[in-house]
């Protein structure tokens, strides 16, 4: 247990790793960041076998740790890596918290087998992430007006850029709006990031995680958020390619 904490923890540490701008207003250097990222990006062609090497185990766990952290739910390395366990003993009782970062994590492991199936997304598996993660809420909250927004955000995902520049910018832009103008009532950053790992992956790109503590405060700031989805996908690249 002691070791997955370890793995969890360490793996969380790499992907903050970054080039971080903090000035209030950011600029972004396209040129420099596409020729980057594009670079990488032959390197990793190059290097990549026939079948795509799966996502470490430790991604999966950070990315839950890191998501609801940024939605308030205070959870640590411990936590997930019980609620993760195996076993009789781990299987008797588990807390609502333990089965949502279960849901979780069951939720990032379909979406990685549909992305890799090149499966468009639908509204009805949408909706099934929100009562997964919410615990079985009520869906009276999802009215027709919700509903139809949702379709839309679901269309958008599916039409997805493959000019990394465009298909960047649409990607941030889309989940700046969801998390200005919430798209449920509960949950809604957590199912935002679903959202945001789907619209990368459907434009070819890696996933990406935040840092809880020092992203928290930009989320709101479509520049700045924009600057991060680079700084971000930078270091997905890279960590790809030291494996």
């Amino acid at each position: 247990m002691e070791n997955k904490q370890r793995r969890i923890a360490k793996f969380g540490q790499f992907l903050a790793k970054s080039l971080r701008l903090r000035d209030v207003k950011v600029r972004i250097d396209w040129q420099r960041w596409l020729r980057l990222i594009q670079r990488k990006r032959r390197l990793l062609t190059r290097a990549a076998s026939p079948r795509p090497k799966p996502l470490p185990d430790e991604y999966f766990a950070t990315a839950t740790l890191v998501s609801f952290r940024l939605e308030g739910i205070q959870i640590d390395e411990p936590d997930v890596a019980s609620a993760l366990a195996l076993g009789q003993a781990h299987k008797t009782f588990r807390s609502r918290s333990s089965q949502r970062i279960r849901s979780h994590v069951a939720i990032l492991h379909r979406i990685e087998s549909a992305l890799q199936r090149g499966a468009s997304l639908s509204t009805p598996s949408v909706v099934r992430w929100y009562t997964s993660i919410s615990g079985g809420l009520s869906l009276a909250d999802l009215d027709e007006s919700t509903m139809n927004r949702l379709d839309n955000v679901v269309h958008r995902i599916n039409s997805p850029q493959f000019r990394l520049r465009p298909a960047i910018r649409e990607i941030t832009h889309l989940h700046a709006q969801l998390l200005a103008d919430p798209l449920v009532p509960s949950f809604n950053g957590i199912l935002s990031r679903l959202l945001l790992r789907y619209h990368l992956g459907r434009c070819g790109l890696p996933p990406v995680v935040f840092d809880p503590q020092s992203d928290e405060k930009l989320l709101n700031d479509e520049p700045r958020l924009l600057n991060r989805v680079l700084e971000m996908l930078n270091g997905s690249y890279d960590m790809m390619l030291a494996e």
